[in-house]
């Protein structure tokens, strides 16, 4: 049986890529800063998988700030996943997130390297394909981010720069790596504690005082979990990146999605405008992502994913109703 291990295992993405990888037949050995987490992640898991599969699940306590604990837990494993990586919280600083962002790849990857671990398959963003403001271009993977674009925040910009980093350290010693870059990842929850980029769909199920005009590239988690395995399983995908997200609502639409199907809510849909928005964002950190996304036009294909690999993806309808369903049943709604 191949072992896997996949960074960050308490987070959105990586209970899915965990789930993914059991189901698929693997060991999984997943990080978590803290084993008193190991317990609750333990219970999240169990639901999606078989109890067999579940015997297949270990866990180890280790850090992206530390070297501390990677090494001698990566030893004999087929390949990593490399999902964890800071979001922030909007109040950092360009060099404090990227200084994270970057070195905590590179702490994976240097332990990789040491424990003789060839493969590497790490999370990056389509923050890393982000053009400049009006354009109307269809982006595929060959398309990097522009750093001086003053439109994007920190987190964009970290992102960027974390994936730079960590292909330029697989050239320079030798490492197989994959990149997949997601769009807004939406999508059931296996727990109230990892809500992650579902707040807001949240807030629009919530129904918000003010829709802005802002356009959502829709990532379903699981699909994202499944491109992981593909991408992981498959030479071809040796060296390259992989845009995961082609499918556009708008945040209204997501709206009047949950006002059609949960109309006891009584969701009104009332457009912000742009210049709202725009200075909203100078006193509301957390809005700050949203504006260099107002009226966006550009798109993203994701052709390679889908004819290096066979993968498929929900309808966005589907991926965003999933979603609502699974934060109402945890009772995150309001």
């Amino acid at each position: 049986m191949k072992k896997v291990v996949v960074t960050g295992g308490t987070g959105f993405v990586a209970g899915w890529v965990i789930v993914e990888f059991l189901n698929a037949g693997y060991e999984v050995s997943t990080s978590v800063r803290s084993l008193k987490k190991a317990d609750r992640l333990e219970r999240e898991i169990a639901k999606a998988v078989s109890k067999e599969e579940m015997a297949n699940l270990s866990f180890f306590e280790a850090d992206l700030t530390s070297d501390k604990n990677w090494v001698k837990n990566i030893q004999g494993a087929a390949g990593i996943i490399h999902v964890a990586s800071p979001m922030g919280n909007g109040t950092q600083s360009v060099e404090e997130l990227v200084n994270v962002a970057k070195n905590g790849a590179l702490t994976v990857l240097k332990a990789a390297k040491e424990a003789g671990v060839k493969r590497v398959v790490m999370t990056s963003s389509q923050a890393a394909s982000t053009p400049m403001h009006g354009s109307n271009a269809v982006l595929d993977e060959n398309f990097w981010t522009d750093i001086n674009n003053p439109d994007l925040d920190p987190y964009r910009i970290s992102k960027v720069e974390s994936e730079k980093a960590a292909w330029r350290f697989a050239r320079e010693n030798d490492l197989e790596l994959t990149t997949v870059l997601p769009g807004a990842i939406f999508g059931p929850i296996l727990s109230d504690k990892a809500v992650s980029s579902n707040e807001v769909l949240l807030r629009l199920l919530n129904g918000m005082p003010l829709t802005p005009h802002v356009p959502l590239e829709i990532s379903d988690v699981r699909d994202l979990a499944h491109l992981h395995r593909l991408a992981f399983e498959n030479p071809v995908a040796i060296g390259k990146r992989y845009l995961a997200a082609s499918q556009v609502l708008q945040m209204a639409e997501v709206e009047k999605i949950y006002q059609t199907n949960f109309p006891y809510k009584r969701i009104k849909v009332r457009m912000m405008p742009n210049w709202g928005l725009k200075f909203a964002a100078k006193f509301v950190t957390n809005l700050r992502a949203l504006v260099p996304m107002l009226d966006r036009k550009y798109r993203h294909t994701t052709d390679a994913a889908e004819n290096d690999l066979g993968w498929t993806q929900h309808k966005p309808e589907e991926t965003v109703m999933d979603a609502a369903k699974m934060l109402i049943k945890y009772g995150l709604d309001k």
